[in-house]
């Protein structure tokens, strides 16, 4: 919804974060595949490769720089993390990180999961209207 504010340089990285995050749980699903696409769409950009043994959390997380594209990440991450309906662990352990990285607290952590949730409920209503 919101990556087209991201710089250049920033959605590449956004797409190796969103990359880590599907595959932390080891299930890399076809729900997450499609997000993934569908941020490709958004920002214009070409998928990327994903290598786990190149990916440095800290150092991707560090490339968002100022307080709204760390939001927008958030909100972004949260809508991939949650398209199974569950938060995995190893997925709570990066949003964690995010948090502790960004200087955000817990509690803009559940109102953003919460709005994420909701987002996605009303995106498969919408999807089971036009099946109707």
């Amino acid at each position: 919804m919101f990556l087209g504010l991201l710089k250049k340089e920033e959605k590449e990285a956004f797409l190796k974060l969103a990359h880590h995050v599907a595959r932390s749980d080891g299930d890399f699903s076809e729900k997450q595949h499609e997000i993934i696409s569908t941020y490709c769409f958004e920002m214009q950009i070409a998928d990327t490769e994903y290598n786990e043994n190149e990916f440095d959390l800290d150092t991707i997380l560090k490339m968002f720089d100022t307080s709204k594209s760390q939001k927008i990440v958030l909100l972004e991450i949260m809508a991939l993390v949650y398209s199974d309906n569950i938060l995995h662990q190893e997925e709570k352990k990066i949003i964690d990180k995010m948090l502790e990285l960004f200087g955000l607290n817990e509690v803009i952590a559940t109102v953003y999961s919460e709005w994420t949730k909701a987002i996605l409920a009303i995106a498969e209503q919408g999807k089971a209207l036009i099946e109707i």
